[in-house]
């Protein structure tokens, strides 16, 4: 059973001085909780422990509230040790503090907590070491610099909770995700308790008297620095476009209907899954995780750093485009289970068959001038619709009429009113789940289209497990541009939620 130590850290103010790496890395806050549980002397064997069980974790999942940097930065003078140099008088000593330091600190909402998150499985004496580290988590007095008062509680939760968490975040989560271009951040590693003790030891020790009589001299030993783990977290995805060609003549596009586009998502998700499953046996967990988004029992749950997202592509972009869909995206997320050039192998070259269009075969393609059209690249924008209505949380339901008392149990304005107002709130709950941190300033839900060959969300529902009352388009404003692409609802893996920026 997997389980999850969540260390979660508040700062006395509002302000950080630690230079460099944000968030704090885990490094830092490995150090925090030696630093705490040191206070009372060296390490002992047994107090070691549940710290070596600690290093050895995979790299946590961090969130962190929003932050600025700080406008104001103030000087902080101290001697620069010259004293000798002013005849070794104590009333010159004003004369040497010509120097000083300036620390621009960032700025965050001090009641907004820092959490740290290591997955671990229950294994045998696992458990009893993570409540130890809670328990040293509690002796944490600063994290960053030593005017970077806090402290810290932690705790044993399980990984549906910690997502729960992270969905209601009102800052960024960050996720090791590997790859080559990212944030990178220390993280603790095997032997990084061992580097500390020693650093620690030789500190003590940094002067050391060599010769005798009058030519002794103090030879300076540099400490060893401590040993940490360069980790990149939120890299971007590796993406490849694909084309539906003619299996008879490869030469032609073939044009899909915009209504069915989760009957293809299905189509090239069960055909990736079956041809990956035939040619790597050993990982059919894997497979099913990043692909299916959870294995066949249920018993294991990917998570969102993990999987791997088909995106069907309207053709959009210009005012008479007919929305059927001819390009398909996917996206392997840097920290995969599954290698990309693995899951791009499974999709090309896939055949799908359908009664309503001639046989196709996926292709790759050398043009991705399409994704420039889903705010894929520069500039971000700051002004979204959807192209597929969004599936919004239970709460956004219509009130179902009967087709046969249309008449009776028609609406009236009010109620429809309300509708698209409960509508809108579940937004923002669906933007949270997509990990969209930046706040909505205005929203809009409807049923029709937003652009002009668009389809009615009513013609979405059919041949999903999504009723057609939770379907919205939506139209919203964020307070800051992001880029895409840009996908919200409960139906962002079947091609559902799928939006395109609105040039200003």
């Amino acid at each position: 059973m997997q389980r999850v130590l969540l260390i979660t850290i508040r700062f006395h103010d509002g302000r950080y001085h630690g230079a460099g790496d944000w968030p704090p890395s885990p490094a830092r806050l490995f150090q925090a909780l030696v630093a705490g549980i040191g206070q009372d002397g060296p390490l002992s064997d047994d107090t070691s422990q549940p710290l070596e069980w600690l290093e050895k974790l995979d790299p946590p999942v961090i969130a962190a509230p929003h932050v600025t940097v700080g406008t104001t930065i103030p000087l902080h003078f101290v001697p620069n040790n010259d004293l000798d140099a002013l005849g070794g008088f104590a009333s010159n000593l004003p004369k040497t503090r010509t120097a000083f330091k300036v620390w621009k600190p960032k700025l965050f909402d001090r009641i907004a907590g820092f959490h740290y998150a290591w997955s671990f499985e229950e294994a045998e004496g696992s458990l009893a070491h993570g409540k130890r580290v809670c328990q040293y988590s509690e002796r944490v007095y600063q994290l960053g610099r030593g005017i970077d008062q806090a402290w810290a509680v932690g705790e044993i939760i399980e990984p549906k909770h910690l997502e729960s968490l992270l969905v209601a975040y009102r800052g960024v989560v960050h996720r090791p995700t590997g790859g080559r271009q990212g944030t990178v951040l220390a993280c603790p590693q095997q032997g990084s308790l061992q580097s500390l003790k020693d650093r620690y030891e030789t500190m003590s020790r940094r002067f050391e008297a060599q010769g005798e009589g009058r030519s002794v001299k103090l030879q300076f030993a540099q400490s060893p620095k401590p040993r940490f783990m360069p980790t990149t977290y939120d890299s971007a995805p590796i993406r490849q476009v694909f084309e539906l060609r003619s299996l008879a003549n490869q030469a032609d596009l073939v044009s899909w209907p915009l209504s069915r586009i989760s009957t293809l998502f299905v189509a090239i998700r069960d055909g990736a899954v079956a041809r990956l499953k035939a040619a790597l046996d050993d990982q059919e967990s894997q497979i099913e995780r990043c692909l299916v988004g959870r294995t066949k029992d249920g018993s294991d749950v990917a998570t969102k750093g993990t999987r791997v997202r088909i995106l069907p592509l309207p053709s959009i972009g210009h005012p008479h485009a007919d929305h059927a869909i001819r390009r398909v995206l996917v996206e392997v997320p840097a920290g995969s289970l599954l290698r990309f050039d693995d899951v791009f192998w499974a999709v090309s070259g896939l055949e799908l068959s359908d009664p309503n269009s001639p046989d196709i075969l996926l292709t790759v393609s050398s043009d991705d001038s399409m994704l420039r059209h889903y705010g894929v690249g520069d500039p971000p924008y700051a002004r979204w619709h959807t192209i597929t209505p969004a599936v919004l949380p239970e709460a956004a339901r219509r009130r179902r009429i009967d087709p046969t008392r249309r008449a009776v149990e028609a609406k009236r304005g009010a109620e429809r009113a309300q509708e698209q107002q409960q509508a809108a709130r579940e937004v923002v709950q669906a933007l949270r789940h997509a990990e969209i941190r930046v706040p909505a300033d205005t929203i809009r839900v409807q049923r029709e289209p937003f652009e002009a060959n668009g389809e009615r969300v009513e013609a979405f529902a059919p041949g999903t497990r999504f009723e057609k009352e939770r379907l919205w388009h939506v139209e919203l404003t964020l307070t800051e541009p992001i880029s895409g692409p840009l996908i919200i609802g409960d139906g962002r893996y079947f091609g559902l939620g799928v939006m395109a920026p609105v040039p200003e």
